[in-house]
Order: structure tokens, then C-alpha cells, then sequence
């Protein structure tokens, strides 16, 4: 029986996923004086989504090593990978403060299957690779800061997805066994780390997630909901279905 829907945030609560790799691809832009340019950033990030901040600006590096080298003036990679994590925290933070433009990066469907588990008792949790702060700031504009009985971040965790430890935890936390966890994710890291941890996960796709979602064959297509419409009815009855 299902008792917990654990929920990520970017990408399948607020569509962040493309503000965040907006944000690196303006980054890199202006690090490499438009030798990189956006479009190159934002063709290659759909393959770091859902991974920690560090792991995304190391996978960056490796694929616009030789420009960045070239622009920063230096062959360190700590140094590079350092100028890229200062550049994008300045462009995010920017982003952030625009509660207009975030409100419009909402993603409905998916807030009103947490609003009506909510609402039907079961537990709440948010699993995030994103870091505190920006969790809190995302859950109090979403308006979903109250409706959570548990909230974890990359900062609870010494391990990011796809490693399944930040779902454990929460499970831990709960006092409650693996099958009685559903995840709802939009990566395949994400998915990854769900079915690592023994949970079963739906993947609600969107514009940067969706080919590599389908690509990946984690998941049958039943638990893959592209029409978004459909996503609470099809959670809802996979859980009456397990009860």
C-alpha cells in the first residue's frame, strides 16, 4: 500500500530545468565570449539533468573544455569549473528574484496530484538536488512549504542522483518500507535513483527530459506520462490498484 508520494522539484514541480540550464548555457557564453554559444549549451545539458551541481558543471567542462581553456586563459580545471559555478549562481540568483517569470514556470498537473495527496493523508516529501536555500525559496513561491511532511536537499546527502541515497533517506526518516514509496521524477537520474531504491516512479516528461526519458528503457510506457493531464488519474489508479 502505498502511504508516501516523494516528489522532485526542478523539473517536475516548477519547470526550473530549463531556467537552470539557461543559466549555465549564459555562463559558458559569457566565460568563452560567445565562442560557445547558448544553443551549444542548451543541446548537450539534457544529459546532465537531475545531477548535483557539481557533476553538471564537470560534465559542461568536458564537453567545452578546449574554449573555455582558451578564454579563461588557464588549463586548471578546478579554476574553470569554479569560474562557471560563480558566473551561473550570479545568473540563477538573477533569475530567481523574477517571481513573475518563475510563477510561469509552474507545472500544474503536477502541484494538484501533491495538493490532492495532501489532501487524502498521505505523506508529502520533496527529494531535490537542489541546494536548501533555493528549495526554500522555490517551495514558499509554489506554495507548497505547509503541505510538506518532509523536505530533503543535495545538502542532506553525501551522495546525488542517480545514487538512490537521498530516497532511502527519506524512507528512513518515514519509518516506512521501499514499496510503500512512490516517486514522481523527470530525469532519468532522477528515475534512476528512484528504481535504485526499490521505489516504483512515475516520470512526468517535459521539452528537456522527454526524448531521454523514453530513450533510457527504465520504465514502461504506463509510468511514463507525457500528457500530463492524465497524471493523476494514472497515479491515483496505480495506487488503488496496490491497495
Amino acid at each position: 500500500m502505498i502511504k508516501a508520494l516523494i516528489f522532485d522539484l526542478d523539473g517536475t514541480l516548477i519547470q526550473t530545468e530549463v531556467l537552470k540550464a539557461t543559466s549555465y548555457a549564459q555562463a559558458i557564453q559569457q566565460l568563452t565570449e560567445q565562442a560557445v554559444g547558448e544553443k551549444q549549451v542548451m543541446d548537450v545539458f539534457g544529459k546532465f539533468v537531475g545531477l548535483s551541481r557539481e557533476k553538471v558543471v564537470e560534465g559542461l567542462y568536458g564537453e567545452f573544455q578546449s574554449e573555455l581553456e582558451q578564454y579563461l586563459g588557464t588549463q586548471d580545471s578546478d579554476t574553470i569549473k569554479e569560474r562557471i559555478i560563480n558566473k551561473r549562481l550570479f545568473i540563477y540568483d538573477e533569475i530567481l528574484q523574477d517571481a513573475v517569470l518563475l510563477s510561469e514556470h509552474f507545472c500544474p498537473f503536477t502541484l494538484a496530484l501533491l495538493h490532492k495527496a495532501h489532501t487524502e493523508k498521505f505523506k508529502i516529501v520533496l527529494a531535490t538536488m537542489s541546494h536548501l536555500p533555493q528549495a526554500k525559496r522555490m517551495t514558499a513561491i509554489l506554495g507548497i512549504a505547509d503541505k510538506l511532511d518532509l523536505t530533503l536537499t543535495r545538502d542532506d546527502v553525501a551522495k546525488g542522483k542517480p545514487n538512490p541515497e537521498i530516497y532511502l533517506k527519506a524512507k528512513n526518516v518515514l519509518q516506512l518500507n521501499s514499496d510503500e514509496c512512490l516517486v514522481i521524477e523527470d530525469s532519468v537520474n532522477g528515475i534512476k535513483a528512484g528504481l535504485k531504491a526499490g521505489m516504483q516512479v512515475f516520470a512526468v516528461t517535459n521539452d528537456v527530459t522527454r526524448s531521454s526519458v523514453h530513450s533510457c528503457n527504465l520504465l514502461e510506457e504506463a509510468y511514463i506520462v507525457d500528457t500530463l493531464e492524465e497524471l493523476s488519474a494514472r497515479v491515483f489508479g496505480f495506487i488503488k490498484a496496490k491497495s
